[in-house]
């Protein structure tokens, strides 16, 4: 009987350990926590030209996608005009890169603001999704998510879409969220 105690002892918790457990997080890559280091950097220092350098040129993510609808033109029951997908992909990543510097300097703004200067923010932590399409070749997240604490100490969440890993470079792909998050300290 004393033996049945303890293993139910023991298993209720490790259950209970299981269910109070965080959920795994997601492994983040080097070269990409070096990126949102970057990011951070010229969204402190106002450098819009060091912002812009952190996402995939319009052009390469064009290349990209006019090279996925050659690739999908072959499989395809339908034709598909690569070369306007090429012109569509472009357009859009040349308004998202002017989203981003309008959304940016919201964000600076407020930050300046409402929690002091930006250029004493401090990046916290880390999080990304993974993109569930990703390859081996092309690995990529879905959503990465930057935990910084502003110069008052306010804690702070900023989104950014996507993060991609093209040629062996990581930069981001699409925008910025519109919104800018304050994340409480547990009590």
């Amino acid at each position: 009987m004393k033996n049945c105690f303890s293993f139910f002892c023991f298993v209720s918790v490790c259950l209970v350990s299981t269910l109070n457990a965080e959920e795994p997080k997601t492994p983040v890559p080097a070269e990409l926590k070096a990126l949102v280091e970057a990011f951070v950097n010229a969204l402190k220092s106002q450098d819009d030209a060091a912002m812009a350098a952190c996402w995939h040129s319009p052009e390469v993510l064009a290349k990209r996608r006019e090279a996925e609808a050659l690739a999908e033109s072959g499989t395809s029951p339908t034709e598909i005009n690569v070369a306007k997908e090429r012109e569509k992909e472009l357009k859009k990543r040349e308004k998202d890169m002017t989203r981003n510097k309008q959304r940016i300097d919201i964000i600076r703004g407020l930050i300046a603001k409402h929690f002091g200067d930006p250029a004493g923010l401090k990046l916290v932590k880390l999080e990304v999704d993974p993109e569930e399409d990703a390859t081996e070749a092309e690995p990529a997240f879905d959503e990465v998510e930057l935990h910084l604490t502003a110069a008052d100490g306010t804690g702070l969440r900023l989104d950014v879409d996507d993060a991609i890993r093209i040629d062996g470079v990581w930069k981001f792909k699409g925008r910025v969220e519109n919104k800018l998050g304050i994340e409480f300290a547990d009590p």
